[in-house]
């Protein structure tokens, strides 16, 4: 993309595509810098940050690198309509192209561009704002010139900036909203201005989360970041990184609070999704290896708790898959699985997939739990399974393994109920045995 004047960048180069794409977005958008920039200048910066993230996407620099790039954005003072979302919009698209970016890889440096850009940009509102109460405290006449002049300036940013952007008084009046923040939750500006802080509580709020903003109100501190949910006006949650800031008066005196809301709500999600894929089984839900290690080595950290393992085994499971096919077989685990976590249901139990037609049921803080689980795995494996169309009775090999804390060790504990239940099977499945660790 050429510039007006000529001259401009150079054609080419393996981010043109990327830097044309980029321009094009912000194009499109208002193009009201605060700080004038020409064509070519524009130009040159995002070709600049296209070049420096494509090199950061392969290389691995730290998020905090990334950062920098959409710190550049902001203090170049393109602040614009949407310049933000834009410019997410088409980074996201290029990353989800480039077939040796991974999703994980992507969402950070999503996440670490935008966490920079709004760094950068609350740093220069912030500025801004600390420009007009030093302004009071100066002549008069001078006062009203620079006055009139800084709050044009806040008062265009505000109104323009892609991120939400809020004013109100120390009582949590709602005084002013842009439009960015009311859309966020389906609002207009005036519809937001009309409410309290207070009614823009959600159930999944910290509960740390008010008291800190009481103590804001209160003066005792001047700045709170803290990630909150917001009730959007359809219903859904909307999730936030907010930013309160304590504004005061030439005196000192606390007089309004700016907040700053950036939504996370999609990478919040993409998190979650990661979360939940690194700690359950894909087939059946339930908790996977990484998961149960987990739980039992935290089962492990009271000395005086007694924990018991389950450790149960399909009978003739190879059969059912070589007789009716790996979908029927995956279909059975299903099924296994839910009737095991049904077996699970006391307090700190939590049942996990080891591995093929491997489960195990851990129970802690056990007395007798452990044999009501192993009873319960039985009688629910004593009825039929209808799979597909097949009626199929499938037993279950159990094992049992019980002992204290301080007696045994978590993998010594594992291996007693393994053993425990190769023993049940060797004696003709459908059988449990009881074994202790140590």
């Amino acid at each position: 993309m050429a510039s007006d004047s000529g001259g401009g960048p150079e054609q080419g180069g393996p981010h043109a595509d990327l830097v044309d794409q980029w321009v094009a977005a912000l194009d499109s958008g208002a193009r009201d810098h605060v700080v004038p920039m020409s064509r070519d200048e524009a130009f040159d910066l995002i070709a600049g940050l296209a070049a420096r993230l494509q090199a950061a996407a392969r290389s691995g620099e730290s998020a905090e690198q990334v950062a920098e790039l959409g710190a550049q954005l902001a203090r170049a003072h393109f602040v614009g309509d949407e310049v933000l979302g834009r410019s997410v919009s088409v980074l996201n698209a290029y990353f989800t192209r480039e077939q040796d970016i991974s999703g994980a890889r992507a969402a950070e440096l999503l996440g670490a561009f935008t966490t920079g850009y709004v760094r950068a940009f609350r740093s220069w509102l912030l500025t801004e704002q600390e420009s007009v109460r030093v302004a009071e405290i100066t002549a008069r006449i001078r006062v009203q010139e620079q006055l009139r002049a800084s709050e044009a300036r806040f008062r265009a940013v505000f109104a323009q900036a892609g991120i939400g952007t809020g004013l109100s008084d120390m009582t949590g009046r709602i005084i002013e909203v842009n439009n960015a923040f009311a859309t966020m939750l389906g609002y207009t500006p005036e519809e937001m201005s009309a409410l309290e802080v207070t009614e823009l509580g959600h159930p999944e709020d910290d509960p740390g989360m008010w008291p800190l903003y009481a103590s804001v109100l209160r003066g005792d501190v001047d700045n709170a970041q803290m990630e909150k949910a917001y009730p959007h006006r359809d219903g859904r949650t909307v999730w936030t990184n907010i930013n309160v800031s304590l504004i005061r008066d030439e005196r000192g005196v606390p007089r309004y609070t700016l907040i700053l809301v950036e939504d996370i709500s999609e990478r919040r999600a993409l998190r979650e999704r990661l979360h939940y894929r690194a700690h359950h089984d894909q087939l059946t839900g339930l908790a996977n290896r990484s998961r149960f290690f987990d739980a039992l080595t935290a089962a492990f950290t009271d000395p005086d708790s007694r924990v018991g393992l389950c450790y149960v085994d399909l009978d003739h499971f190879k059969a059912v898959n070589d007789t009716f096919g790996h979908a029927v077989g995956d279909e059975l685990l299903v099924q296994a699985a839910a009737r095991l976590d049904d077996c699970a249901s006391g307090f700190g139990q939590l049942v996990a997939r080891m591995g093929g037609d491997e489960f195990v049921i851990l129970v802690p803080n056990s007395t007798a739990e452990v044999d009501e689980v192993a009873r319960c795995v039985r009688h629910a494996f004593a009825l039929p399974f209808e799979v597909q169309g097949h009626r199929l009775t499938v037993t279950a090999s159990v094992g049992i393994a019980e002992e204290y804390a301080a007696h045994t060790t978590a993998d010594d504990l594992l291996q007693a109920a393994d053993y425990s239940m190769y023993w049940a099977k060797a004696s003709g499945r459908r059988r449990r045995t009881d074994t202790a660790a140590g």
